[in-house]
């Protein structure tokens, strides 16, 4: 089943996805994050079908807003392994378009003035060639 976004409709490119629920803590501040409503922004490729030399595990990146409008980047990592368990972990905004921008992409979330982008404008691909 694919997962809703926050409209309830189906996120793309999630089919097959187990939802993962947690609380993340920012100073004092409780955050829910449930990858079955939150966006997510990139989705792993995952097999229709077992075989070994599919992969097994991929990163998605979810980004969570709070009633009050305050913005949570996360990555759900997930295995379709039964020895690993999958993991949420928060990350900044910073990694989260790092993680972006490494699979080819750009989100217009982020803000337009950063070093980064002026980095990738000038031809250097990744993080490590700064």
């Amino acid at each position: 089943m694919a997962t809703p976004g926050p409209a309830g409709k189906p996120v793309p490119g999630t089919a097959g996805v187990d939802s993962m629920k947690i609380q993340l803590y920012d100073g004092s501040r409780k955050i829910k994050v449930d990858t079955r409503f939150d966006e997510c922004l990139y989705a792993a490729p995952r097999p229709s079908k077992y075989s070994p030399e599919f992969q097994r595990q991929g990163k998605d990146l979810y980004i969570h807003t709070d009633r009050e409008k305050k913005i949570t980047y996360y990555l759900h990592l997930w295995s379709m392994g039964r020895t690993r368990k999958d993991k949420i972990i928060p990350v900044s905004p910073a990694t989260a378009e790092r993680f972006l921008r490494g699979k080819g992409l750009i989100c217009n979330l982020f803000p337009e003035s950063d070093p980064i982008g002026r980095l990738y404008a000038w031809g250097y691909g990744i993080a490590e060639e700064f």
